[in-house]
């Protein structure tokens, strides 16, 4: 039985396909949604291309920590919508810092995640064998099921 899901965005559009059917899967099984993204560490801000991305489209400035801040609630707002109009009625938010693969399933498992949903950049298979990105970390450490959404 899924009773709560967690779905990790980055503010990429495979992250937010993920929101999508991690939102109707909650919907289908009256489940909670948590709706989750990391920052890095202070000591080293570092912004992904999308989150830049994101932020140049959005047009926020400023220090690139604080900016980071901004933007992630910013990107969890934009993800609890994106939720809601597929359904989720349960739905919480959280920004966290850390590595990011290794925040992801520690979150999961102190939440009690059902299952984790995660966007993938949809690489081919022998891509997929070397990438080594955050979806592939996250399936290679999570104790529970993981939904890689491309």
């Amino acid at each position: 039985m899924i009773e709560k899901l967690l779905v990790a965005v980055d503010g990429s559009g495979h992250s937010l396909k993920a929101v999508e059917y991690a939102a109707e899967i909650a919907a289908a099984c009256d489940a909670t949604l948590l709706i989750l993204t990391v920052m890095r560490p202070r000591q080293a801000p570092k912004v992904s291309e999308e989150l830049r991305k994101y932020a140049q489209l959005e047009q926020i400035a400023g220090a690139e920590y604080e900016a980071v801040k901004l933007l992630s609630r910013e990107l969890l707002s934009e993800a609890e919508d994106i939720a809601r109009k597929n359904g989720a009625r349960n739905i919480t938010k959280s920004v966290e810092t850390g590595p990011v693969a290794r925040t992801i399933v520690e979150v999961a498992k102190k939440s009690e995640a059902s299952i984790i949903v995660i966007g993938s950049r949809g690489l081919g298979n022998i891509e997929a064998t070397l990438r080594g990105g955050v979806s592939h970390r996250v399936e290679l450490l999570a104790k529970c099921p993981v939904l890689t959404v491309k």
